[in-house]
């Protein structure tokens, strides 16, 4: 690099002078624009390797990489249900180069105070790309219940019963089976897993008497018919599971909650960057690869996609809906 010594020895001063603030120029553009530097993201996702959330980043950084120019690289922290995440993502700049994986459990998180972080103020979505439900799920070779009416009844006598979930207390899951145990006077003891391998272990090792999860998790369990849902927890069955009962089915009136999954930026990142990310988050999931990851993971039954504007209305609705359950 040259200095202004030489500079002043190659040239007049008033041209060296010229040249310098031409340069200084220079530094202060790439300085204020840094999505110029862009080439590489990383994703950081609050659970383990295997599991929903990582199976969704890692399909939409392939995506990432097929549709931009971008090199995407995912970072797991399951720790303490997703604070650990939160804490790394926000001790880092907000420069669009580190994107937050995050579900519902942010905003349950939030409701509890178990992070400080706003989902929709210190926070925003450039896109929530999946939409699930929940189903309880047991193992298929359970010969103490073959149904859900036959779980019930078994859960009445043999109390308490203890379901795998993921989450603190006031996540989705833990919502949804508070609903239950009250509907159907259950007594429901819920053992929290971070690590996905961990709580659908439990189950397989008889550990726990039934899971909550969504499908999409599990598929590779389904497939191989070690596990079976005995009820979606929505109203109506999902066309993927014409043979398992729902709520109305059951007679069942609760709530239903959804699990999202999207992807999240510091709300002081600079608008153009937003804007550029947003465009490549959307393309990527609207991608054949994404779209067919979607469809063989169930995850293609309720609508998927929201953008920025339409994921802040959900996000705020979703808040106050964790705050006043019914």
């Amino acid at each position: 690099m040259l200095s202004l010594v030489t500079l002043k020895r190659l040239i007049p001063i008033k041209q060296a002078k010229g040249c310098i603030a031409q340069l200084l120029c220079m530094l202060l553009i790439s300085v204020s624009n840094p999505a110029i530097a862009i080439d590489s993201i990383r994703i950081i996702v609050p659970y383990g390797v295997g599991g929903g959330s990582d199976q969704h980043s890692r399909a939409m950084a392939q995506a990432l990489e097929n549709t931009s120019t971008l090199k995407v690289f995912v970072t797991n922290r399951p720790a303490d249900g997703g604070k650990e995440a939160f804490k790394i993502f926000f001790s880092l700049p907000p420069d669009g180069t580190n994107i937050l994986q995050a579900t519902d459990n942010l905003v349950s998180n939030h409701v509890t105070g178990h992070i400080r972080y706003h989902p929709s103020k210190d926070l925003i979505p450039i896109g929530i790309t999946q939409l699930t439900f929940n189903q309880i799920y047991v193992r298929s070779d359970d010969s103490r219940f073959k149904n859900w009416s036959e779980f019930v009844t078994f859960a009445q006598n043999n109390a308490p019963i203890t379901i795998a979930n993921v989450g603190n207390i006031g996540s989705m899951e833990h919502v949804m089976l508070n609903q239950l145990q009250q509907a159907l006077n259950l007594s429901v003891f819920q053992e929290s897993y971070d690590r996905p391998q961990l709580r659908y272990q439990a189950l397989l090792n008889q550990s726990v008497d039934a899971l909550i999860e969504q499908p999409g998790d599990v598929k590779f369990l389904l497939d191989k018919s070690k596990i079976k849902p005995i009820i979606s927890l929505v109203n109506q069955r999902p066309a993927g599971f014409p043979s398992v009962p729902a709520l109305d089915d059951v007679k069942l009136n609760i709530t239903p909650m959804y699990r999202f999954r999207g992807f999240f930026i510091h709300a002081e990142t600079p608008p153009h960057i937003v804007k550029k990310l947003t465009q490549q988050f959307q393309r990527a999931w609207a991608s054949p690869l994404f779209q067919q990851f979607n469809a063989d993971n169930y995850m293609d039954m309720l609508p998927q996609y929201m953008d920025q504007q339409s994921a802040t209305q959900f996000i705020d609705q979703l808040i106050i809906h964790y705050q006043y359950p019914k």
